[in-house]
């Protein structure tokens, strides 16, 4: 059957940046849209009439065949069955068109409130689903879910982060994992960046543990505690509300949990492989306990397949399928995903039965270290997963001796001796093979009267800060004033020094070096005690004074009338250096900010009966800002 189009001559097509290919810039020149990012290096574009079968051709643009559009999940040998399916649209195919699509096919629309922008919850025959699949709008057809079917609340992953935006339904992989192209090992790191305070900082830190020993169960990982968020092969685990500097702000309770990037490549280092989580969100461990609370440990475990190169699953209930469910456990679909980029873990003496997970040492208390304190003596407790059998923790002081933890997988030292000063400690894990897992840190005890505080107040108090100039100058204060010795500076990129002033003090002129810079200040006391507190500096060595570019691709006019109460508004947008933020105001005085960047969308912004005027901004690190307005009438 011929492929049919909505719109006549337009087309979705793939295209591959090869090097003898004209560039995206220039494509975008002769009226073509960029829709979608597909891993590796190829887009789904949108191109016109003027682009003839021959063109394309020329162009090495390649119209994607019906079959690809069918999900290998779908059941087509039971012909007579109505099925619920999900259908997923190009991002730049207006609603209205994709639900007279539906209808023409003789497929009913099933409303439900919690879908991804671009998804339509389909009921129809199954002979029916070639014809609807011949639709250029059409991307990809997938099954539903039992809880769309049956109407219950869900919750949407809007997909894994690549530098490019997200991917569609239809990749389920994307790169060749952290192991290179192959079926082999991984050795990653993990860093607790930031926890939630509405969970106890250790069943947090237990929990995450759990998932990543989940998938190293079926496939060759390895995962050690790094000692950085920003060292390379680490996936640092960040709880954040709203914007939190890295280009995608979190929208609040109930809508995004969380979002991921996908390894390197094809994202760039140090965030490549990191999970940020939305800290707005009503986080808990275990049973539900309201509508609104959402499980910990199931949207790390499904977050963590993105982290490692999985996309998202066709399979209902499976982790990875993209409606997040409570999982106690990767599902065998899961498993099989993960040994096409991985190895598989070794077995045990009893077939099928998976690898024991490494020997890992957690300390639950204190939440932070390393620590400094007044005491003579430190409590802690902390677990052991992993390894074989009984386990037993042994610890060792430089400074007062060694000693025996109480317990085995759970354990305690309830008082382990402090000397006045710097005190290094290694704690260490044992099981019942010999398999050893040890943790080391350092305590500072000072004396009664010196307790050191250090904050920086100038150019930011915290988070990140961007700038186009090579050098920045800290300042800040550190307290008691009578207890500081020295304030001293130094750069995750090499160089350091000691700041000017104790109490009051300025670090810099400091050299900056292109991307991100971590700028830490440590106030020193006349006891040994030390104090610490950093800043994240990104710099970009180009002058920058050019406004981003934004375009706003639905809906297509600038003036629209409605009978919706609602509406929302989908573009794209792009910079000579990097983007910053997309946001939204309205006449009526509602304001948002948009999820994503490059592909950016909005949530459903309410609309007065009259007259609305909507504005979108795109501003990018420099500050330079780009807008463009529609006008909505809503009858």
């Amino acid at each position: 059957m011929r492929e049919k189009s909505w719109i006549e001559g337009r087309r979705h097509v793939l295209w591959r940046n090869e090097r003898s290919s004209p560039g995206l810039a220039e494509l975008e020149m002769d009226g073509v849209r960029v829709v979608k990012y597909v891993p590796d290096d190829a887009y789904i574009l949108a191109v016109g009439p003027e682009f003839t079968p021959a063109r394309r051709a020329a162009l090495r643009m390649e119209t994607i065949p019906a079959r690809l559009k069918l999900s290998r999940a779908l059941r087509r040998d039971q012909v007579q069955e109505r099925q619920t399916l999900i259908a997923e649209f190009h991002p730049d195919v207006e609603p209205e068109v994709i639900r007279s699509i539906a209808a023409i096919e003789g497929f009913r629309v099933r409303e439900h409130p919690d879908l991804l922008p671009n998804h339509l919850l389909i009921e129809g025959p199954v002979e029916g689903l070639d014809s609807l699949a011949q639709w250029d709008e059409v991307a990809y057809i997938f099954p539903a879910s039992a809880e769309l079917e049956e109407n219950m609340r869900v919750v949407a992953c809007p997909g894994a982060m690549t530098a490019q935006g997200t991917v569609g339904q239809y990749v389920a992989i994307v790169g060749d994992g952290w192991d290179g192209p192959g079926l082999g090992k991984a050795e990653l790191g993990y860093f607790f960046q930031q926890l939630t305070e509405k969970l106890p900082a250790h069943l947090t830190r237990s929990e995450i543990e759990r998932a990543l020993n989940e998938w190293a169960k079926y496939a060759s990982l390895n995962f050690t505690p790094a000692a950085s968020p920003v060292s390379l092969r680490t996936l640092n685990f960040l709880f954040a509300a709203g914007n939190h500097g890295d280009g995608y702000p979190f929208d609040g309770r109930g809508r995004v949990l969380a979002h991921t990037f996908y390894p390197a490549p094809p994202n760039p280092e140090p965030i490549a492989g990191d999970v940020h989580l939305d800290n707005d969100e009503e986080w808990v461990i275990g049973p539900d306990v309201s509508t609104r609370s959402v499980d910990l440990f199931s949207v790390v475990l499904h977050e963590l397949g993105h982290a490692l190169g999985l996309g998202h699953s066709d399979v209902p209930g499976s982790v990875m399928y993209p409606y997040y469910r409570r999982h106690t456990s990767l599902t065998p679909v899961d498993a099989e995903a993960i040994q096409t980029l991985y190895a598989p873990a070794g077995s045990t003496e009893t077939p099928g039965a998976p690898t024991p997970a490494p020997l890992a040492l957690a300390i639950t208390q204190p939440a932070v270290l390393p620590a400094t304190t007044t005491a003579s003596s430190l409590s802690l407790t902390g677990t052991v997963t992993g390894g074989s059998n009984d386990v037993w923790v042994s610890w060792q002081s430089d400074r007062t001796g060694a000693g025996i933890a109480a317990g085995g997988r759970s354990w305690t030292i309830p008082s382990l001796p402090l000397a006045i000063g710097l005190n290094n400690i290694i704690l260490t894990a044992t099981d019942s093979t010999g398999a050893q897992a040890t943790r080391s840190f350092s305590v500072t005890r000072l004396a009664e009267t010196e307790k050191l505080e250090i904050r920086i107040l100038s150019p930011a108090a915290s988070g990140s800060f961007a700038t186009s100039s090579s050098l920045i100058t800290l300042s800040g204060v550190a307290s008691p004033a009578a207890s500081v010795t020295q304030v001293r500076w130094q750069s995750s990129r090499g160089a350091a020094g000691i700041a000017q002033g104790t109490s009051a003090w300025t670090a810099g002129p400091i050299a900056l070096q292109p991307g991100v810079n971590i700028i830490t200040v440590t106030a020193l006391g006349a006891s040994g005690g030390s104090a610490s507190a950093s800043l994240v500096v990104v710099y970009s060595n180009v002058t920058d004074t050019t406004p981003p570019q934004l375009r706003i691709t639905y809906p297509a006019s600038t003036n629209v009338l409605t009978t919706a109460s609602s509406i929302r508004l989908q573009g794209t947008a792009s910079d000579n250096v990097g983007l910053a933020e997309v946001v939204w105001t309205s006449s009526s005085g509602a304001s948002g900010v948009a999820t994503g960047l490059a592909s950016w969308s909005t949530a459903a912004i309410p609309l007065l009966r009259g007259t609305n005027i909507l504005v979108v901004t795109a501003r990018d690190l420099a500050g330079n800002s780009t807008w463009r307005s529609i006008t909505v009438t809503r009858r």
